[in-house]
């Protein structure tokens, strides 16, 4: 029989010594196509070395995308905290899949899933035609920068800075350090009222989630 060697990533508790399994070529492809156990491996890896959980996150979508949203587990999955939430995860992923009848769809998730996508493409949308206008705008004044507007307002405001105008007393103070932390392109009704901006589809400004709500793109570039 024909074999290759390959490397566990599970340790003991005492000294950490890496253990090692004898594996024939058709049990490594079985392996390498059960989506479920390559996300378990990769979890074994981040716990022997350490990286953000946004990164965690970032691949465990990869990995599992269409089981993710099969199963109504992708907001889950994005809202995760800690290694702890994403094993929960897979666990369920596991388990649905063993056992179909243990799934149940949830329409009420199943709307909220959709009006999620909707808003994002209306985003997407919202901004290129910004950005086209900002662009028109540094030609016509002769800018050697047709990038010049762009970048003013553009930074995504933060978890922390959210909850940091939430606290303060007037809207003035709310909207100074807005501009100070230079966040005037998005909507700061959006982030801080309690009913979100009431003009919705309509508003000029962009509606994008703060850094720190593990917000993704499929096109986030996600660095360890």
């Amino acid at each position: 029989t024909i074999t290759t060697t390959i490397a566990t990533t599970t340790t003991t508790s005492q000294d950490g010594v890496v253990s090692y399994q004898l594996m024939s070529l058709k049990q490594l492809w079985e392996v390498s196509h059960d989506k479920v156990r390559l996300a378990r491996e990769y979890l074994d890896l981040v716990r022997r070395y350490p990286i953000g959980m946004r990164t965690v996150i970032f691949h465990t979508r990869r990995m599992l995308r269409d089981e993710l949203n099969q199963y109504q587990l992708m907001e889950e999955c994005v809202a995760a905290q800690s290694l702890l939430d994403i094993d929960t995860i897979l666990d369920k992923v596991g388990r649905y899949r063993a056992q179909p009848n243990t799934f149940l769809y949830d329409q009420a998730k199943a709307t909220r899933q959709r009006e999620i996508l909707e808003r994002r493409k209306r985003e997407e949308g919202k901004r290129k035609a910004f950005e086209a206008r900002m662009i028109r705008k540094a030609k016509r004044e002769g800018r050697d920068d047709t990038e010049h507007y762009l970048r003013i307002g553009a930074e995504v405001p933060t978890m922390e800075t959210i909850a940091k105008l939430k606290a303060m007393i007037t809207k003035e103070a709310q909207m100074e350090l807005w501009k100070q932390l230079n966040h005037s392109q998005h909507c700061l009704a959006y982030h801080v009222h309690p009913e979100g901006c009431k003009r919705d589809r309509s508003c000029a400004f962009l509606h994008a989630d703060a850094k720190g709500n593990n917000a993704f793109d499929e096109s986030d570039e996600v660095a360890g």
